[in-house]
């Protein structure tokens, strides 16, 4: 079976751009997950990994980690940075460090902090930004002196907590995200005997365009303005701890998609270390922060879910800016962080479900009005008959219009009580058939044709009822309309030539998916190829491995899925490994205090109090006992 390259699968669903080559497609239509970007002839089947799933009992919706994309995506960045170091001679050193606010589950930082050879290169290191995620970065991180980032909020526990860290030997950077928290540091830091490794966040004029634009920039609900840096420098220079300031941070945002951006960012960064530096700082390290984007719609554009910029390109602007500011004034290379959680998770996880229902529009065959018919059933027969009249002069355009007008008629008539039930559904199938046909007609490559298709597919799409939440599995849809990649798994290899709408399961008309990416861009429907007979189709929404799984709520009570990952084996093959059981009924209902046994004693008193048969009563109890106990999401 071979890997196809030129599929229309490929080219509607643009997956080379969006998938950074960690997707394919093979002859038959079914996904492959190349967990090394395809340098090896490594392929994962999705599909008939799912199926081993499901014959050994994993039900979906599930989701799937492939752990060697998160070693191959720290390696990535790394190499990036090594490569324009050694090219430029840049003098300092670089770190990827992970905020694991982005993905705290332990076998996700555990695999990053796997990943050779950056791990053993010391290029790989973890940020905190409250105390329960210090807590486990302090376990989590092994090798001594590996960089730890304590940013965020700090009280008197957060700060002996890091300066612990400090102690076990690892390099731990607090900080300093507003002026009261310098004071607790030098205290404790006293009081443990501790020298204390000190950064200070400054807050910049610049702001990274997008969703989050707002987490750097002068708007920015942490860091510190130019003055408030100057003064930390003077406390700590009339303390005698000038020597303890040893990191610069600052932040731009998160998934920046203009490279300018970034660049206007980091010369106003490298102003403050240059001038800080000739101040007497001794800053060694500046941590740039995030902002890497990752292009979720493969636009490779400044749109809010994309980038106009490679990795490469994001390592070069860092290490050119800075190095040009030092070789100007003469102040070392500074050793460089990145906190580019988003860039390294984003790729390696994907959910996967089924498909438990579709309603399309009906396809029936209009029957032409009565004499006695109302006005609007005769316009909207008319429009039909010219749609199948190939010598009309009305354009495409005019019926159209006029279909829609029509169509407002026949509702404001009918809620007037001057139209019937039957001639509204009557009209109904009329509008249909007329759509169809004038979707049919008209051309994509008319510019005046192209907003019309779109209503029109949005008119025709088949509502695609999916076995997940969106609310658990994709919050960010909901929240702030992220596009995410969603395609099917299986079927590729037929005519893409239906357009659905994606619904879950929940009962909530925003638990739908608007938007898609398609091509070059994006729309208001997803391409979906033509039914077979015994294939039902796999949905995969890909790229879900930044942000998800922490954010995601539980609507309707729709808990956690399951999860496993999946390794590559020196042979070629996979292993499957850390299977974590979704939610169960009886688990979710605990987060919202009620307590199974007090519902099964519920039930009891209920069964007591009736008629029933004691037989029927204890087989009964069975069922409700198993319901409690079962998988929150639909099982068959």
């Amino acid at each position: 079976m071979s890997e196809a390259s030129a599929t229309p699968a490929h080219k509607v669903y643009n997956i080379a751009h969006w998938s950074d080559g960690y997707i394919g497609v093979n002859d038959k239509g079914q996904v492959l997950i190349r967990p090394d970007r395809g340098h090896s002839p490594a392929r994962i089947n999705l599909p008939e990994l799912t199926r081993t799933l499901t014959e050994s009992g994993v039900q979906l919706p599930v989701l799937v980690r492939f752990v060697d994309i998160l070693h191959d995506r720290v390696n990535k960045l790394c190499n990036a940075f090594n490569k324009v170091a050694e090219e430029h001679a840049y003098q300092g050193g670089y770190t990827a460090v992970y905020p694991i606010k982005v993905n705290q589950q332990r076998r996700v930082v555990e695999e990053l902090l796997a990943a050779e050879p950056a791990a053993s290169n010391g290029q790989i290191g973890l940020e905190a930004g409250s105390k329960p995620e210090l807590m486990a970065v302090l376990a989590m991180s092994q090798q001594p002196g590996s960089v730890i980032v304590c940013n965020g909020y700090k009280d008197r526990e957060y700060i002996r907590l890091a300066l612990i860290g400090q102690t076990l030997g690892h390099r731990v950077f607090i900080v300093v995200e507003k002026k009261s928290e310098l004071p607790l540091i030098l205290e404790e830091a006293k009081s443990l005997g501790v020298s204390p490794l000190i950064g200070v966040r400054a807050r910049l004029a610049t702001i990274g365009k997008g969703n989050w634009q707002n987490t750097g920039g002068e708007k920015s609900k942490f860091g510190l303005s130019a003055s408030q840096v100057l003064d930390v420098v003077d406390t700590l220079r009339e303390a005698g701890a000038l020597d303890t300031l040893q990191l610069l941070h600052f932040h731009l945002g998160s998934q920046i998609a203009n490279i300018r951006d970034i660049q206007t960012g980091l010369r106003e960064c490298a102003r403050f270390y240059s001038e800080l530096r000739q101040m007497g700082a001794p800053i060694g390290t500046v941590d740039i922060g995030g902002g890497l984007g990752v292009d979720y719609e493969g636009t490779r554009s400044r749109s809010s879910c994309s980038m106009n910029y490679s990795v490469y390109e994001y390592a070069y602007n860092v290490v050119h800016v800075l190095q040009a500011e030092c070789d100007r004034h003469g102040t070392p290379h500074p050793d460089l962080i990145s906190e580019s959680g988003r860039a390294l998770t984003a790729h390696h996880s994907v959910l996967v479900t089924n498909v438990i229902d579709h309603e399309a529009p009906e396809n029936r065959t209009p029957q032409q009005p009565g004499a006695t018919a109302s006005a609007p059933l005769h316009d909207l027969w008319r429009d039909l008959e010219s749609l199948q009249d190939t010598n009309t002069p009305r354009s495409l355009a005019e019926i159209y219009h006029d279909v829609l007008h029509a169509m407002a008629d026949v509702h404001a008539q009918f809620a007037h009580g001057v139209l019937s039930l039957q001639e509204r559904a009557d009209a109904e199938t009329l509008y249909t058939r007329c759509c169809r046909l004038l979707r049919d007609q008209l051309d994509s490559s008319n510019r005046a044709h192209r907003e019309i298709i779109d209503e029109l597919n949005e008119k025709l799409a088949e509502k695609l009822f999916v076995n997940f939440s969106l609310f658990q599995s994709l919050p960010d849809v909901w929240g702030i309309d992220q596009i995410f990649p969603v395609m099917p798994i299986n079927g590729l290899d037929r005519p893409l030539n239906r357009r659905a709408v994606i619904q879950d399961i929940t009962c909530d008309s925003d638990g739908r998916i608007d938007r898609y990416v398609d091509g070059q861009g994006t729309e208001t429907t997803l391409p979906l190829p033509e039914e077979r007979s015994g294939e039902p189709l796999l949905m995969g929404f890909f790229m879900t491995g930044a942000y998800q799984e922490i954010l995601g709520d539980m609507h309707n009570l729709f808990g956690d899925t399951h999860s496993v990952d999946v390794r590559l084996t020196p042979e070629g093959g996979y292993e499957i490994s850390a299977p974590i059981t979704g939610d169960t009924v009886a688990k979710v209902l605990r987060y919202v205090n009620f307590e199974p046994e007090a519902l099964m004693e519920a039930y009891r008193g209920k069964f007591a109090a009736s008629a029933l048969a004691a037989e029927t009563q204890a087989a009964l109890m069975a069922e409700l006992a198993a319901g409690l106990d079962g998988y929150t999401y639909l099982e068959e």
